[in-house]
Formats: C-alpha cells, structure tokens, sequence
C-alpha cells in the first residue's frame, strides 16, 4: 500500500529555507512551486513580479522552487514525524515506510559495530547472535512494508 505523500514547508525568520516531500512516488516528477511574499518593502524593481488577482493587480516577491526530497537527506526532519506529532496524519496510514524500516534496519547494525568497536575487543557469540536477530528481523520488517503477505513466523 502507497502512503500519502507529505510536504512541509520549513521556515526560519519568516523566510522559506527549504521545501520538503516524503513519501514522493520515484516514477513522478517533482512538482515546481510558486513562492510568493507580497511584502515587497525595500525590494528592487527587478525583483517584483507583477500579476492580476482577478482584475485587481498585484505584486510579490516571486520564485520558483523544487521540493527537496526527505528520503535523500540526512539532517532534516520528516515531514511525516511532524504531521504524527500534530496527531494529523491521513487517514490510513498506519504503516512505516520500507525505506525509513530499511534505515531504522541499518542504524541499528551501525549502533552494534560502534558498540563493539568502542570496547575494543573481538565480537563474541552473543555479538554475532544480535547481529543476526537485528538483520533478520530488520529484512522481515522491511518485507512486511513492502506488504510481503508471507508468514514470517515468530
């Protein structure tokens, strides 16, 4: 099952930092968007566009801008966790995506070497036993996301 996409708009000072999609379909281009200010205080002429709202005309600070998308970035929030947060998420969407399961997967392999690689010593039994629960069920995870009906067992 596809998630709904979400988008954010991240804003600092007022002004537009960053566009954000998660959830975008691979096969469809990103969107251009239009970002406007209509204060135009202080601004040169040739940065003012000038349009018609119905017959009554206008003018903004204008740009056009391509969402980034939040799956390819490694310091941005999800527009997801901030939707989740508010308690506003789509209506069925209950399920994490095999991309963010497979990166939750790979964080946690990184977390165990780092682990083993601070106590500076040989992996033990145990070690590569975690090690095999945390890839195994990660791939399970990940499978299941992807909506893989097969009965993985306990």
């Amino acid at each position: 099952m596809t998630r709904p996409i979400s988008m954010a708009v991240v804003l600092e000072g007022g002004l537009v930092q960053a566009l954000l999609v998660e959830d975008w379909p691979t096969h469809i281009p990103l969107p251009r968007i239009a970002v406007m200010d209509y204060d135009t205080e202080g601004a040169d002429d040739d940065e003012i566009t000038h349009f018609l709202i119905g017959d009554k005309p206008e003018e903004a600070i204008c740009h056009s801008a391509e969402p980034e998308v939040y799956e390819s970035l490694t310091d941005a929030l999800s527009p997801r966790a901030v939707l989740a947060a508010l308690d506003d998420l789509p209506k069925g969407d209950d399920s994490d995506s095999p991309l963010s399961v497979a990166r939750s997967v790979r964080q946690s392999i990184l977390d165990l070497d780092a682990r083993l690689n601070h106590l500076e010593q040989a992996p033990t039994g145990d070690d590569y036993n975690e090690l095999y629960v945390l890839a195994n069920c990660g791939l399970i995870d990940v499978l299941e996301a992807l909506g893989d009906p097969a009965d993985f067992g306990e």
